[in-house]
């Protein structure tokens, strides 16, 4: 790409799966949940991504390593939602997560290393991305305490989310 190329966009998916822990354990869910609302920017080696996060929304909890949509319904994904958006990402103050990086090539892909600003904390992320044909995808962990969110905990903190999301990235490159 040369330096007066407009950058280039790309959508796709964003998922972030939680992870329960306690002693009541069993009877809490993992959960896969996704961001619908995000801009991706590539420009150069250059990266720039502003999720909304006012726009995460609950697939279902997990059994298995299989998504399960059918076992909750609207009001319990409601219910999940508001507290993740409210409780935890704090939305309110905090309506946006915002990553800028680089870039650099390597064989099959890139490693994108920067900087992540969520709720009101910022630190430094680094994961590697396969790239085939115009699409990117990248899968890693976050320990969510390094933006000074701690893990969210129900009865009196007999179930707990552990303190590590996996987020799983699907994105294709558009044009200018």
């Amino acid at each position: 790409m040369s330096p007066d190329s407009p950058p280039r966009r790309a959508s796709g998916t964003i998922h972030v799966f939680t992870f329960k822990e306690g002693l009541l354990a069993g009877a809490a869910h993992d959960l896969r949940l996704r961001f619908e609302r995000f801009t991706c920017e590539l420009d150069g080696s250059a990266v720039e991504v502003t999720i909304e996060l006012g726009s995460l929304r609950v697939d279902g909890p997990v059994r298995a390593g299989v998504v399960r949509p059918d076992e909750y319904d609207g009001r319990r994904r409601a219910e999940i939602e508001r507290a993740a958006q409210r409780e935890v990402l704090r939305a309110d103050r905090f309506p946006t997560a915002e990553f800028t990086a680089q870039a650099t090539a390597r064989a099959g892909g890139l490693d994108v290393r920067g900087t992540l600003t969520l709720a009101g904390g910022a630190a430094s992320v680094a994961f590697p991305m396969t790239v085939a044909g115009a699409t990117y995808q990248a899968a890693f962990e976050l320990k969510p305490s390094r933006w000074g969110i701690p893990p969210y905990s129900a009865l009196l903190g007999t179930i707990r989310v552990q303190d590590r999301v996996r987020i799983e990235i699907v994105v294709a490159e558009l044009t200018a």
